[in-house]
């Protein structure tokens, strides 16, 4: 996901790969008398292998219903966001940014308007103070940090998620949500190769429920971006 919806704005900062060197060299065949630490850190190795994938991400709060589709490669990635009906698409490919949004997205992401780039791609580099919130969760390294969960972890009763057993790891929401405060839940496939299944984050930012959803699929998916052929630099907009 490219952001996380809270009460006042859109807060995000730019993760790296997590750490996963303390994964066994190799993958057990069963999770069974494993740490949670443990069982995270072998999910994320076994998501890192796969250098790819789709991500669907949902997000509630104050009513306003978010949903991102994302499919992210190590260095590039592009997709589709969708608030209460209004769309848009965002590219990430040599080090920059490119948007297309409708009023309404531009407005939401960039916290100003200007008529004359609605519907119309802008390209945003790492000069600009947009660059950050809006590259987060993009990249594949960025999308393994936000599957993460901060903080001392623990482990759930084996469970189901969408038909697959499952168990899920407990920690505080990852930082690159931007939310104060609240859990986050990470559901890992109880078979091998033990692949993340769903994130689920409760949180909450001045009394205001957030809560955000994230499935990963499609591992391993060929990722193929290029830029828009024609595009307005950031910096020549109102924004």
């Amino acid at each position: 996901m490219k952001k996380s919806l809270t009460a006042v704005a859109a807060l995000s900062v730019l993760g790296l790969v997590p750490a996963v060197s303390s994964a066994s060299a190799t993958t057990p065949v069963s999770l069974t008398g494993l740490t949670a630490k443990q069982i995270l850190n072998i999910s994320l190795k076994a998501a890192v292998a796969k250098k790819s994938a789709t991500t669907v991400g949902t997000t509630s709060v104050l009513g306003i219903s978010v949903r991102e589709v994302t499919t992210s490669g190590p260095r590039s990635g592009y997709g589709n966001e969708s608030i209460n009906g209004h769309k848009g698409s965002i590219i990430y490919t040599g080090g920059v940014v490119y948007t297309k949004f409708d009023a309404f997205l531009i407005k939401f992401n960039y916290g100003v308007t200007d008529t004359a780039v609605d519907n119309k791609w802008i390209s945003v580099t790492k000069a600009s103070k947009f660059y950050r919130s809006l590259a987060q969760g993009i990249t594949y390294p960025s999308v393994l940090q936000q599957l993460t969960p901060a903080g001392t972890l623990s482990a759930l009763a084996p469970t189901t998620i969408n038909g697959v057993s499952a168990i899920g790891i407990v920690g505080k929401v990852s930082a690159t949500f931007g939310l104060p405060k609240g859990t986050q839940t990470l559901y890992v496939s109880a078979t091998a190769p033990f692949l993340p299944l769903a994130d689920e984050v409760r949180a909450s930012e001045r009394g205001v429920s957030v809560d955000i959803v994230i499935t990963p699929k499609n591992w391993g998916v060929a990722v193929s971006v290029s830029p828009p052929k024609v595009f307005t630099p950031v910096a020549k907009t109102k924004l």
